[in-house]
């Protein structure tokens, strides 16, 4: 029989750890399953290639090409009758004329070709695309903190409507076991029919208060399972969040890590670095480009038509191309590029003061949300005491139902208070390691 205890409460214990559902498995399940993330890695992995495409561009090409043509004509050289002085008649050197090339004609190439000197556009390309490739790094790192930030605040909401329902569902059995007192007290007369009347009231209002926070309950859930991308089990309670941000306390401490961590910051230093490579490019179109190359070939007639026969044959040689007058475009050009690294420097000093304010605001609000809950906590505390008392006092006829009502409510009241402290004290948490950019190393682990 205690083993048969032992297994069922074993199981219940599974049941009920099946049931929890942590903030770190919804991050999780939020970044493998979020649509708009999934778009971002792709745009980074389209900047990955780029990167692989410049770097090729430096190397050595081959490519391979053949051909094969009929042609309903050949020409032909032929060479009229020459007249030779002191000799009677005209002298044919080439009677019957002679064709040059055939009408089957093929021919295949193996042609290998390597830059020699672009004006450093190539590399500089390279440069541009590596660049670009960090950016996009860093915009999908921030687009994953955001997402974990919109999880984080999301699951603290149900958390909130979780504990409202358990404080309204507590609300509700404190007024019906005042009822069944008033009833006891109704029945032998010591109680008025108005007052039993009074507390039905009050316990009606108590059942619409717990309608009202199970419905804001299953919107959060919602709003949750929206972020996740598939559904939370019917019965899964969402455990606590417990992370103590102790750096928090420390405003220069706060700012230093962000200008360290967040990926605004470097993502806006690759666009700085992108931009100065473009404008390299857009100088090196006044150099000129050279290339060598060297083909392998084979086909007929080849290089020789009048033999008419397959042969093997090869080439080699130098290239050389110069854009002597272009009516100003690359002056344009290099301007753009010029003007578009302006705009980057602004862009960033922007962000960096709206950076330092979005710090600086998240600091305060975890100064503001911790003595808060101090606060919170002891209201819990004196309404618990006050209604302890009133209650007492009301069973021995000294307090009235007003007296009850009001220190029951006030009770009710600071449990709310106190619940929202705790979850604004996690979301502030929260806020603080988005600001700083250490939102997503909270879950690396």
């Amino acid at each position: 029989m205690r083993k048969i205890v032992l297994i069922l409460l074993t199981l219940a214990a599974v049941l009920a750890a099946q049931e929890q559902t942590t903030l770190r498995e919804c991050v999780r399940i939020a970044l493998a399953n979020n649509p708009g993330l999934k778009a971002a890695e792709s745009e980074a992995g389209i900047a990955h290639e780029e990167v692989r495409q410049a770097r090729s561009a430096l190397l050595p090409s081959l490519d391979f090409n053949g051909s094969y043509r009929h042609q309903s004509a050949v020409p032909e050289l032929s060479v009229p009758p020459v007249t030779v002085p002191f000799w009677p008649d005209p002298i044919s050197i080439m009677p019957e004329g002679m064709s040059l090339g055939t009408k089957d004609v093929y021919d295949f190439k193996m042609t290998l070709t390597q830059p020699l000197f672009t004006g450093f556009r190539l590399s500089n390309r390279k440069a541009a695309a590596v660049a670009v490739a960090s950016g996009r790094a860093s915009d999908l790192d921030r687009q994953r903190a955001e997402l974990i930030f919109k999880v984080e605040t999301a699951y603290a909401t149900v958390l909130k409507t979780q504990k409202y329902i358990e404080i309204a569902r507590s609300a509700r059995e404190q007024v019906a076991a005042h009822l069944q007192d008033v009833e006891t007290l109704v029945a032998q007369g010591l109680a008025r029919r108005d007052e039993l009347l009074r507390v039905q009231v009050k316990l009606s209002e108590a059942e619409l208060s717990l309608v009202k926070a199970e419905n804001g309950h299953e919107m959060a859930r919602a709003a949750l399972e929206n972020l996740l991308g598939q559904s939370l089990p019917v019965d899964a309670k969402l455990s606590g969040m417990d992370a103590e941000v102790s750096a928090a306390r420390d405003l220069q401490t706060s700012l230093a890590l962000a200008r360290h961590n967040r990926p605004e910051l470097a993502g806006m230093t690759q666009a700085k670095a992108a931009g100065q490579a473009a404008k390299k490019i857009a100088q090196g179109s006044r150099w000129p480009a050279v290339a060598a190359f060297g083909t392998m070939a084979y086909g007929k007639p080849g290089l020789d038509f009048l033999k008419k026969e397959a042969m093997d044959y090869w080439l080699v040689g130098v290239g050389a191309e110069w854009n002597l007058w272009d009516w100003g475009v690359t002056s344009s050009q290099i301007q753009q590029a010029e003007l578009k690294l302006r705009s980057i420097a602004e862009n960033e000093r922007q962000l960096g003061d709206a950076i330092q304010l979005d710090v600086k605001q998240a600091h305060l609000r975890c100064l503001e949300t911790a003595k808060s809950l101090t606060v919170t906590e002891q209201m819990v505390q004196q309404a618990s005491a006050s209604y302890e008392v009133i209650e007492r006092q009301y069973k021995q006829g000294v307090a009235s139902h007003s007296d009850y009502f009001d220190a029951q409510s006030e009770l009710t009241r600071a449990r709310l208070v106190h619940a929202e402290a705790q979850i604004e004290d996690n979301l502030a948490q929260a806020n603080w390691r988005r600001a700083v950019g250490l939102g997503e190393q909270e879950y690396s682990h």
